[in-house]
């Protein structure tokens, strides 16, 4: 888990600024102010992680707050107005038929997905379990970086195609998305996972290098949400969190786990400390708020707002005003 998140923040992220500067020369991406709901709702789940080193366990109840975290962000993307997408290959293929044979097309896709996981999934752990030992690498490593290259290379490919076709802003978002995913939806089932696992109700237990691993995710995805706040993703934001990542990867030790994680938190204040940051992570919140609260009330009363109608800033930067 805590693998798959900083590799999507300190690699994939990167990757999409550096494939739209080698595109078009520019200098980073300018997101859109849609993408506040995504900034929100990570920010959330960062604060929350930070609770869980302190605890040192993830309990059934973390995992109802980050899963009804997730929950609200999908009923929040489902309110959000959408452009039609342009499909090709198999997806044009399926969108041709009939509701009825493409409900059950994509139903079935999906199972026999699950189903390929769920056959896969155990002899993979215990393979790579097994090759740690045979090898003499450690276990923790292993499981911590080989796994998620596996299974985070297939949205970072996606994401990247997208870049390269001149849709950056579809790359990166899908990339916050599935951050968004990573730090709600899998944290919060692996207590759920450990009861089942267990035979009972349970939380599941972190060790003293499980809880400074979650610390540095939380510190460093903490950075990432403030970096982001002013809907700008700079190539130089993007060096500093690739560079921050690769170090990591040479010091692994848990005195330089702790102090990547203390540089992460001081960058963060620092990024604060700037007035035209601050009123962008205002802005970011506010949107949100006044965005969710406004659908709350069209899904009691019916209804919707016209797509010319837009969420109002609380306090938009000038910054942003520029880019």
């Amino acid at each position: 888990m805590t693998g798959a998140n900083r590799l999507l923040v300190g690699v994939g992220w990167p990757l999409i600024a550096v494939l739209f500067w080698l595109r078009t020369r520019a200098r980073g991406i300018s997101l859109r102010p849609e993408h506040r709901l995504e900034l929100t709702f990570l920010g959330l789940a960062t604060l929350y992680a930070f609770l869980l080193p302190l605890k040192g366990s993830l309990s059934l109840l973390d995992g109802a707050v980050l899963i009804t975290l997730f929950g609200l962000y999908l009923w929040a993307t489902t309110r959000a107005e959408a452009e039609e997408p342009h499909l090709v290959g198999p997806s044009a293929l399926i969108a041709r038929l009939p509701a009825g044979p493409r409900r059950a097309a994509t139903a079935t896709m999906f199972l026999f997905a699950a189903a390929a996981i769920l056959a896969s999934a155990e002899p993979f752990a215990e393979g790579l379990l097994a090759s740690g030992k045979g090898w003499g690498i450690d276990e923790f490593l292993l499981v911590q970086w080989l796994a998620p290259l596996a299974s985070e290379a297939p949205e970072v490919v996606i994401a990247s195609i997208f870049t390269l076709r001149g849709q950056a802003l579809v790359g990166m978002g899908a990339l916050l998305s599935s951050k968004i995913n990573q730090w709600t939806l899998l944290i919060g089932t692996l207590p759920v996972a450990y009861s089942v696992g267990l035979g009972g109700l349970g939380a599941l237990p972190l060790d003293a290098r499980q809880a400074e691993e979650v610390l540095l995710t939380a510190a460093q995805s903490a950075f990432a949400v403030v970096l982001l706040a002013t809907l700008r993703f700079s190539l130089l934001g993007a060096a500093t969190l690739f560079l921050l990542f690769a170090a990591q990867l040479v010091f692994p030790d848990q005195g330089a786990r702790l102090a990547f994680a203390l540089v992460y938190l001081v960058l963060t204040l620092g990024l604060l400390l700037h007035n035209g940051r601050r009123r962008a992570v205002l802005t970011v919140v506010g949107d949100t708020v006044i965005r969710l609260a406004r659908d709350l009330r069209e899904s009691l009363v019916g209804g919707r707002t016209s797509a010319a109608q837009e969420v109002p800033d609380i306090v938009r930067p000038k910054t942003e005003e520029r880019h």
